[in-house]
């Protein structure tokens, strides 16, 4: 299949499975020895299977509702989607990467955040530019990415990379009130290690882990890049587990 079709299969997925509870669907879309790197998930059709019928005890979504799907990117058989969803009363933001094998989902990786309260913010941590320029060259727009990771890592000043005005979502860099290069360069103690870079068109996806004070992290951040800068910024970070190795959930 290609990649395009990756991407309308995750976004069935969500319309069929999860949004609308359709559990006897499930063996047309996963595989049997589906992969679930979330550890409080049961492996297999199962975990799927259990999470299913847990939502089909919860009211359904409205008629109508918006969908809780921000942005979905693409690279080969990888589909990154980035959520905005309210559970249990507290509004989540929420980044799944799935791995597709002819077309079944094969394999899935996520982190989830508890949202800050943003009400009449006009920047939140979801909203924000969501349309994919395809005409951008996604090889470009990675080495722009991994060019910034390598700076900051090395914490060499960050020289035409970023753009003046670029609008950052992430509202712990906000209130730091420090650029996003500035921010992480002055955190000493966090030690990043990247696991993959995903693109298409302008827009980057980082999935990596960092420790700080000997506390692992799960860590997603969405990039869209202008004009060969950085210029818009997203992130979803979440503590790995006490007991969980990292490798498990990467």
């Amino acid at each position: 299949m290609d990649t395009i079709t990756n991407k309308q299969r995750i976004l069935s997925f969500y319309k069929l499975i999860v949004g609308q509870r359709k559990v006897e669907l499930i063996p047309e879309f996963i595989c049997e020895d589906y992969i679930q790197h979330n550890p409080t998930v049961k492996q297999g059709r199962a975990g799927i299977i259990e999470m299913i019928n847990y939502l089909k005890t919860l009211p359904p979504p409205p008629v109508g509702a918006k969908s809780p799907i921000i942005r979905a990117i693409q690279e080969g058989d990888l589909v990154v989607t980035h959520l905005d969803i309210t559970f249990m009363g507290k509004r989540m933001a929420v980044i799944d990467l799935f791995k597709l094998k002819d077309g079944m989902l094969a394999e899935h990786w996520d982190v989830i955040q508890e949202m800050p309260d943003q009400t009449g913010m006009a920047i939140t941590a979801t909203n924000g530019t969501a349309e994919i320029n395809e005409s951008a060259s996604a090889i470009k727009s990675k080495e722009i990415v991994e060019r910034f990771y390598k700076a900051v890592i090395q914490k060499v000043p960050v020289i035409n990379l970023v753009k003046p005005d670029y609008i950052e979502h992430d509202a712990t860099v906000i209130e730091s009130g420090k650029s996003l290069d500035a921010y992480w360069s002055d955190d000493n103690s966090r030690q990043i290690k990247i696991h993959r870079i995903i693109g298409e068109g302008n827009f980057v996806v980082v999935q990596s882990e960092f420790k700080r004070a000997d506390k692992a992290f799960v860590f997603y951040e969405i990039f869209r890049v202008e004009q060969e800068k950085i210029a818009e910024h997203w992130s979803v970070r979440q503590a790995i587990p006490d007991g969980i190795k990292p490798a498990a959930m990467f």
